[in-house]
């Protein structure tokens, strides 16, 4: 019975570690190993399979992408997240990005395209869809703006995609966008109004496979506190191919303790108290 499989011995547990990583990119660092077994055995256990080898089958059998990865991935990575979470970067949101865009684009000829990068459960991207909505607002001729918000974990894509929440998950919303931007389904839940969720298309990525995501000419990636699951050396990776995604002038805008150290030659730093972004060149080459 799964509730009472045995503990894995050191080899048993590195070959877990190791095909996490090669099919997630995932690093799980030995102070997460318990929390992995944990989450191993309670996949076990929802999904039927007899012991560890059995489900080791499972994940490992056609090489696609299956419901069991998703419970497992779902369990493994933490979806802390919520409304207007990081307030230095939605100011540079405000104060440089989204001005500097429109100057680019005084006729507003393209839309403003976001990219949400490990979005979770939702409350991300539409952060930024209230923050942009609310800025662009103002203008005569309506600028249009799209954001596309990724995550491995199908279930809480799920969440996001009907963008319903309950009352305790808003308190970070400032109160002047609440009214405008949620309505009340009772019973203390609330969902994201039906325009904001039209600008927001929720897509499972797994970032090991991003040469088949077709996103390019980017105006903003957000990604925040998704590279911490990452090696050293996979962030860089990541990175680079992110870079890759930015149409002259797009900003890059990274958690503060992500890859501090991180540079390339078509980006400059964006100094804003709080943040850590990079804007890219406006003499930079095409996308690849």
């Amino acid at each position: 019975m799964t509730d009472q499989l045995p503990g894995l011995d050191d080899t048993q547990t590195q070959k877990w570690v190791e095909l996490i990583e090669r099919r997630t990119g995932v690093s799980i660092p030995p102070e997460r190993k318990s929390f992995m077994l944990v989450s191993l055995r309670a996949c076990i256990r929802a999904s039927g399979a007899g012991d560890y080898d059995d489900y080791y089958r499972r994940l490992t059998t056609g090489g696609g992408w299956s419901p069991e990865w998703s419970m497992l991935m779902d369990r493994i990575t933490v979806h802390e997240t919520s409304f207007f979470r990081h307030a230095p970067s939605l100011e540079l949101l405000i104060t440089d990005i989204l001005p500097a865009f429109l100057a680019r684009n005084p006729d507003c000829g393209r839309g403003f395209h976001a990219w949400s990068l490990g979005c979770a459960t939702g409350e991300e991207p539409y952060s930024l869809a209230m923050v942009i909505e609310d800025y662009m607002g103002w203008r005569p001729d309506g600028a249009m703006f799209g954001i596309t918000a990724t995550d491995i974990s199908q279930p809480s894509l799920e969440t996001g995609h009907k963008g319903v929440y309950n009352e305790r998950r808003l308190v970070g919303v400032p109160k002047e966008m609440r009214g405008h931007c949620f309505r009340s389904l009772g019973d203390g839940m609330y969902q994201v109004v039906d325009r904001l969720r039209r600008r927001i298309c929720f897509s499972r990525v797994n970032v090991m496979q991003l040469e088949r995501f077709p996103l390019r000419d980017l105006d903003l990636i957000y990604c925040q506190n998704m590279l911490i699951y990452f090696s050293r050396e996979r962030r860089h990776e990541l990175l680079a191919q992110l870079a890759r995604r930015l149409a002259p002038g797009g900003v890059l805008v990274l958690g503060p303790g992500d890859v501090p150290s991180w540079s390339h030659p078509e980006f400059e730093r964006i100094r804003f108290e709080g943040t850590l972004a990079y804007r890219r060149r406006m003499g930079a080459a095409g996308n690849a």
